[in-house]
């Protein structure tokens, strides 16, 4: 057991689903479940999107008002970002909503609920989602030594931080898991400009000039590739040995 005095290892958790707020799997209830099963020895944050389906007032989401106003560049357009707050009922867990309601204040997930087609921009989406992320985590300047990535959408994220971060001063010492099983992945390709849209701080990356054009699925490969990945039926046991084998 750690000692009161010795500083717990922080977990950036950010995934597609957190119970209550937005379930679609069993792994919400996992991931809400997760800081309480670490207390003891870990430092956990979890991060999601603001899914126009959340309801705000239902759930006591709060505005961050340090965190909001941050400004996520997609491509050439700027997009404002805004962070809200809530509890886990009965737990001290905090669960970050990242949102902006041109991308994210809609009916539906990735698909049009009137029309059951995926939305065209849920590449932009998913950039802007990983991006804030990024912007939020800086802003707070809480640097973790483990970033979860946990669903399919996270995968984005996941390369960003494999990528463009390996050797940045603050988050280039985290180690990196990623998670997925979904069966169902948007039946969407990445657009052609998936380069320039993606691109962070003047710099493409060459992942996103291999994705460009490719199904939504070529991320998981990319993912996989470069990240230690578990893949499958959701498990925390086996997360929780992760976090230990990636710590050792």
């Amino acid at each position: 057991m750690s000692s009161p005095y010795q500083e717990r290892s922080r977990v950036l958790l950010v995934t597609t689903e957190c119970y209550p707020f937005w379930e679609e799997t069993p792994a919400a209830q996992y991931v809400a479940q997760l800081p309480q099963r670490l207390a003891s020895e870990y430092e956990v944050r979890i991060l999601m999107p603001k899914y126009g389906l959340i309801d705000d007032r239902r759930w006591r989401l709060h505005e961050v008002k340090r965190l909001s106003g941050l400004t996520i560049r997609v491509g050439n357009m700027d997009y404002s970002l805004n962070v809200k707050v809530a509890s886990i009922l009965n737990t001290r867990t905090q669960v970050y909503f990242l949102d902006n309601y041109e991308f994210w204040g809609r009916k539906g997930v990735f698909d049009d609920p009137e029309t059951g087609e995926s939305y065209p921009d849920n590449d932009e989406r998913i950039i802007f989602f990983s991006k804030g992320v990024i912007s939020m985590i800086k802003t707070l300047r809480w640097d973790p030594h483990i970033i979860h990535c946990n669903g399919w959408m996270t995968g984005l994220l996941a390369l960003y931080f494999r990528y463009h971060f390996q050797r940045d001063p603050f988050f280039g010492s985290a180690k990196l898991y990623f998670t997925h099983y979904e069966e169902r992945i948007p039946a969407l390709r990445f657009s052609t400009t998936l380069p320039e849209k993606a691109r962070l701080e003047g710099m493409t990356l060459e992942v996103f000039q291999r994705l460009a054009g490719d199904p939504y699925e070529r991320l998981l490969a990319e993912s996989s590739k470069v990240i230690q990945t578990h893949q499958g039926t959701p498990a925390p046991e086996v997360w929780i040995e992760s976090y230990q084998q990636l710590l050792a």
